[in-house]
């Protein structure tokens, strides 16, 4: 038997649609013999109320650095920038419910629930351009780019179905495609960034969940694989699903189980989780490959390519919508929405360096030294994972000569122990402050620390 049901979860937390990163924090530690600072440093997050009544799908922008958020109940689409300042408000589109961007982002299309109808928009100009219908009573929810086309989900009457419309046509004109099987509601979809061919579908809200994978080539659904999850693992009230990277695998984000499950994209048998504690309502995967996993009873997760544990970051949320996130191209900046679920404004979190590795700087030095005498200060970078060869830190130096600080010089980083040192001759009493700062790269987050040594006569 199937049951459908949309299950509301209430998150205890202090503040409502808040997240926080979980991290380590800045640490200095002086001793009589040496002073010793460790800091990692982690880019902050930005949180923007929208001016919106409800959430159904966000997508990004890369080329235009833009995030769309569609709102149904208000019948438009806001319009961020990376920051999350809103640019712009695009009204009239009735019952905006999926969202997806052209391979080249000149144009998001946008399903129009309660217009049966998918409108184009120009994403330089933010206005819509074009409308094509989809058929009486269709109420297309789900959009998804694959094999040349875009294809739709849809419910009609008491059914649900697939829907295609050849945008590259000259004059684009929507088809309702048989899928091969019954759906009950519009199913959501998903398309391989492997490969451009491949459409997924999945049934959402109800149990046991249902994954169905086609391939596009011809035109039509041909359909490759198909599962009722029952057992092994058995997976009720779908609520989101992405396919990885490197097109081998879905991610699965479903009510239950209470991990994010992972199936073979070839015959959707089981290839794994990642850890959540209850409800998992969201994912997205980079175009690297990293992943962020989001539960409405537990944290937004970031994880490396391929790896399933330990988590790259830990974000802890309170009401995480359903399909609430969404990567940057850039690979390291992560979107989030939280709120609405119990009456608050969605709202957009900018979650920068997400898909980076913390990084730990440390610099060492005496406490005290005399005047005429070398001084020798020792650092070390440190990560979860190597830096590349010819990674430098670079160092200033503060004292009574140089109150806004001076150069010191720009050290290599040893790529077995990450140490770098250096040696000085300070002529003058006083405090000497050294700051050490590493710029960060594609794998790694920026890190500074400082250190103070008082000269003696």
């Amino acid at each position: 038997m199937r049951i459908h049901k949309r299950t509301a979860v209430a998150v205890a937390a202090a503040l409502t649609g808040s997240l926080t990163l979980i991290t380590a924090g800045t640490a200095t530690a002086t001793a009589t013999a040496t002073a010793t600072a460790t800091a990692s440093t982690t880019a902050e997050e930005t949180s923007v109320a929208l001016p919106s009544s409800s959430f159904r799908d966000i997508v990004v922008d890369g080329v235009h650095d833009r995030v769309f958020v569609s709102d149904p109940t208000g019948a438009g689409i806001v319009v961020t920038d990376y920051a999350g300042a809103v640019v712009q408000q695009i009204t009239a589109e009735e019952g905006a419910a999926g969202l997806v961007l052209s391979a080249d982002s000149t144009k998001l299309y946008v399903a129009l629930s309660t217009a049966d109808a998918i409108a184009e928009i120009d994403t330089a100009t933010l206005t819509e351009t074009h409308r094509y219908p989809t058929g009486a009573n269709t109420s297309p929810q789900s959009l998804a780019m694959a094999g040349g086309k875009l294809w739709f989900g849809y419910t009609v009457d008491s059914s649900g179905g697939i829907g295609s419309l050849d945008v590259a046509s000259p004059a684009p004109a929507a088809t309702l495609v048989p899928s091969g099987r019954y759906w009950y509601y519009a199913p959501a979809l998903a398309s391989s960034p492997a490969d451009p061919n491949v459409l997924v579908a999945g049934e959402e809200g109800v149990s046991p969940a249902t994954l169905a994978v086609y391939d596009t080539a011809t035109g039509g659904l041909q359909k490759r694989a198909e599962r009722g999850f029952t057992s092994s693992p058995s997976i009720s009230y779908l609520n989101d699903f992405a396919v990885t990277a490197d097109g081998q695998n879905i991610v699965v984000a479903a009510n239950n189980p209470s991990d994010h499950q992972i199936v073979s994209l070839s015959d959707l048998s089981s290839n794994g989780s990642y850890s959540s504690w209850q409800f998992p309502n969201s994912v997205a995967v980079a175009t690297d490959g990293t992943v962020a996993t989001g539960a409405s009873g537990d944290f937004v997760k970031t994880y490396r390519p391929g790896s399933t544990w330990p988590s790259l970051h830990e974000y802890a949320v309170t009401d995480l919508q359903r399909d609430g996130l969404a990567w940057a191209p850039d690979e390291n900046r992560l979107f989030a929405i939280t709120g609405s679920s119990y009456g608050s404004a969605p709202t957009l979190h900018v979650l920068p360096d997400a898909g980076k590795l913390d990084t730990t700087l440390s610099l060492q030095a005496p406490a005290t030294s005399r005047k005429g005498r070398d001084l020798t200060v020792t650092g070390r970078l440190s990560a979860a994972e190597p830096f590349p060869a010819g990674t430098t830190v670079d160092v200033t130096r503060t004292d009574t000569e140089h109150p806004t600080g001076t150069p010191v010089g720009t050290f290599a980083v040893s790529t077995t122990t990450g140490e770098f040192t250096f040696t000085e001759n300070p002529r003058e009493p006083g405090d000497i402050t050294y700051t050490a700062t590493y710029k960060g790269d594609g794998q790694h987050t920026p890190a500074t620390t400082q250190t103070t040594t008082t000269i003696t006569k």
